[in-house]
């Protein structure tokens, strides 16, 4: 049999329902932030982001179906709020591009929503005080809204229409003030336990983190326990083995020995003094000559 229109459509309403039932409380407080700080319907960035780390800004932009350049903005409005943190890399293919990876902070995000929530609260706590404790009247054709102590300054009257003001009942306002604030204060119950949550997993995590590296530094001392230990025993046999006697070693004797002393070298005569020479002899050969002549 087929089905009609409107048993389709209550299929249809059936499913979106388990799917939002299904998604996660911080995922739809992370949702509605989005949309807070963009004033735009980009909640999907969150879907996007969300359990995810250092996430390419192409992918953002092609599962958002929008821009690189809109894609930007929207993280970069995000980015003034500490919400979301980047790393960026060198496109060396691209011409040397650098392309951005995004990551949320999810921790940060809750508690900026929640001072959010406060705000809210707070100013409708006190329009809720006001219009519990106070009358207002009103213009029955322009509906401009006076405080009792302006009715009584006009005298009732509309100071545009002249008409004469009626009071104005503030029971439905009063109630729907009182409905809003107790919502936000369910929402902030909500977000706080989704928080105490992420502080258990941080915890837990740092925990872990000290554990190991516990474990670590036992394992290095152990090892180095273990190493002078082994030297220690090392030392003690070398100890506990007979030494052995020096050997005496007996001196060589050493020989001197005498440097030759350099024998002197004939010193060459000058020409001046062979010259001189020769003339004394041939002097002496002249007187010898001279003696033997006389005899």
């Amino acid at each position: 049999m087929a089905l009609s229109k409107n048993s389709k459509k209550k299929i249809k309403k059936s499913k979106e329902k388990l799917v939002e039932e299904e998604i996660p409380n911080q995922l739809k407080f992370l949702r509605d932030l989005v949309n807070l700080i963009t004033g735009t319907d980009f909640s999907k960035i969150a879907d996007v982001l969300y359990g995810k780390k250092r996430v390419n800004e192409f992918v953002i932009a092609e599962k958002l179906e929008i821009t690189i350049n809109k894609t930007r903005n929207i993280l970069y409005k995000l980015l003034n709020y500490g919400l979301v943190s980047f790393t960026r890399k060198k496109d060396k293919k691209n011409g040397g591009w650098y392309t951005y990876f995004w990551t949320l902070n999810i921790e940060k995000s809750l508690q900026f929503l929640k001072s959010k929530l406060i705000e809210k609260m707070e100013t409708l706590e006190n329009s809720f005080k006001n219009r519990s404790s106070q009358r207002f009247y009103y213009c029955p054709s322009e509906k401009l809204e006076y405080t009792e102590e302006e009715a009584m300054e006009y005298n009732f009257i509309c100071k545009e229409t002249g008409e004469v003001l009626e009071l104005k009942d503030n029971s439905k306002l009063v109630d729907d003030l009182k409905l809003d604030i107790s919502n936000l204060k369910e929402t902030s119950k909500l977000i706080d336990l989704e928080l105490e949550i992420l502080k258990k997993k941080r915890e837990a995590s740092i925990s872990r983190r000290l554990k190991k590296e516990a474990k670590e530094k036992a394992k290095e001392r152990k090892r180095r326990r273990i190493e002078r230990a082994k030297e220690r025993k090392k030392e003690e046999i070398k100890k506990k083995k007979p030494s052995k006697k020096p050997v005496k070693k007996t001196k060589k004797k050493l020989v001197k020995k005498t440097k030759k002393k350099p024998s002197k070298k004939p010193v060459k005569k000058t020409k001046k003094k062979l010259v001189k020479k020769t003339n004394l002899l041939k002097k002496m050969v002249k007187k010898i000559k001279k003696t033997s002549k006389k005899k």
